[in-house]
């Protein structure tokens, strides 16, 4: 199974996605915003893929998708997105995918539809 990189403000949904993920069998690593999610790409840990949300503090989701596509980090991206009060989903998927997201699940989602997002990025 995979070790997935989480990087969500929310920890309601943070802990929800968590468990999502490890009762199919992954592990997970947490971080609250794309500054933390940054520095674990860049440390030890070797990840197989990302699961991100796009608006956060700090740095957001699309600052961090551009910082891992600019090292040239191939990772496998799933971003998950309810949108913002200024930003509608129709706007967050198409920028979401120009900055190298593979994939875009919409909050909020069925726990099979993020268990197919990250099977359909790791083959």
């Amino acid at each position: 199974m995979a070790h997935i990189l989480l990087v969500e403000d929310s920890p309601e949904v943070s802990m929800s996605v968590r468990e999502i993920l490890i009762s199919a069998g992954h592990s997970v690593e947490e971080a609250a915003n794309g500054q933390v999610g940054l520095s674990l790409l860049k440390g030890g840990s070797k990840f197989d893929i990302v699961i991100t949300d796009i608006w956060m503090p700090e740095m957001d989701g699309i600052a961090f998708l551009k910082q891992v596509r600019s090292a040239g980090n191939k990772i496998p991206v799933v971003v998950i997105s309810g949108g913002a009060p200024n930003a509608p989903l129709t706007y967050t998927a198409p920028l979401a995918s120009t900055f190298g997201a593979n994939v875009v699940v919409y909050k909020p989602f069925e726990k099979e539809e993020l268990l197919k997002a990250v099977a359909d990025v790791l083959g």
